[in-house]
């Protein structure tokens, strides 16, 4: 009843779009002539065109985010993953009946603690919704964010050469300029230039995992409090992972620490279940489900429609330039203001000009 009125109020408020806009709702499937103005539209990735029995790829692409910075961008299958939109989606998602299972393909370095939390709850929830499989599939790294959130997997698969791990936390990079004698258009800017050189103060928790105002160097006490957040993220991510895939609390900080591992020794610590190529592994997805044919999908997504207007999703008409400097934005926030489940050089994410 309530989506029925949530319709009726989009309905009346699109009136001067005029009925030609049906037309092009995301709704049918490619393979369907099924009018259903309320279902997603799914394209054709893999497996048997006629098949009724629909598997649904969702993928984490690059550095996990919370939300766009801008509100208009809807940023699904891009450089980065944008986390409250996918758990949007999912919810979606699970009201569709035609969907058996998820086929999760992860490429990521990990993300925001946040963002990477709100993927995992997302799948836990489709899972209790649906009571459909997910499969998780690494598509050469799954770090940090990303074992935070694929862990929702009832499987976790890899691609040969893959690598995973990196269970760790990094706080914010705070710099330091010592003595600044001169600032070429601004701190953003062409630079700054000092006496005393530039200090970076690192805060890290988890063996080998690396992790204001720049014109101070931080108190210790300062310091000590990022520490101790840290900490507490930290914990919560190793028991997280330790209570999801059934690895002692002890093996995760003494001897796996914040280092990534490959496929053999990701497996021998419970981080992956197997290696296999990707045909194979969607075909155990199938399998597990006792499907004789199936169709492999995505989302897809045509704009605008009335489903992208209900779902707050209208697009904004952006050039790609502007698309990526959202995201540049939002990665630049990323490396400056947020605790980090993420594996690589934060700083890298925003350079300087």
């Amino acid at each position: 009843m309530k989506r029925f009125v949530r319709w009726l109020a989009v309905l009346s408020g699109l009136s001067a779009i005029g009925f030609g806009a049906i037309a092009c709702v995301p709704g049918i499937p490619k393979s369907s002539n099924r009018v259903d103005d309320d279902a997603l539209e799914f394209e054709y990735i893999d497996g048997d065109e006629n098949s009724d029995n629909y598997l649904l790829e969702i993928r984490i692409n690059g550095p996990i985010l919370n939300t766009p910075s801008n509100a208009g961008f809807f940023g699904l299958d891009t450089s980065v993953t944008y986390a409250y939109q996918l758990q949007e989606l999912l919810e979606e998602v699970a009201e569709d009946e035609r969907i058996n299972g998820l086929f999760l393909r992860l490429s990521t370095p990990g993300g925001t603690v946040v963002g990477s939390n709100v993927v995992y709850e997302a799948l836990v929830d489709y899972k209790e919704a649906t009571e459909n499989p997910i499969y998780a599939y690494v598509e050469g790294l799954s770090a940090s964010g990303g074992v935070w959130a694929m862990v929702a997997a009832d499987q976790i698969l890899a691609a040969p050469g893959s690598i995973v791990g990196s269970i760790g936390v990094i706080g914010p990079s705070l710099i330091y300029f010592n003595n600044p004698i001169a600032i070429d258009g601004g701190i953003l800017g062409g630079g700054v230039t000092t006496q005393g050189g530039i200090q970076q103060f690192v805060v890290s928790a988890g063996k080998g995992k690396d992790l204001g105002n720049p014109f101070r160097q931080p108190t210790e006490e300062e310091l000590q409090v990022l520490r101790e957040n840290i900490n507490n993220e930290y914990d919560n991510f190793v028991s997280h992972v330790s209570e999801t895939r059934g690895i002692p609390e002890q093996t995760i900080r003494e001897d796996m620490g914040a280092y990534i591992f490959g496929t053999e020794q990701a497996k021998q610590y419970q981080l992956i279940d197997d290696t296999m190529g990707r045909p194979e592994a969607i075909a155990a997805l199938a399998e597990s489900l006792e499907l004789e044919d199936y169709q492999l999908v995505a989302v897809g997504f045509d704009a605008p429609g009335l489903l992208e207007v209900l779902l707050g999703r209208t697009p904004i008409n952006l050039t790609y330039e502007q698309q990526e400097d959202i995201i540049q934005q939002d990665l630049c926030n990323l490396a400056n203001y947020s605790f980090l489940a993420y594996y690589g050089d934060v700083l890298a994410l925003c350079p300087q000009p």
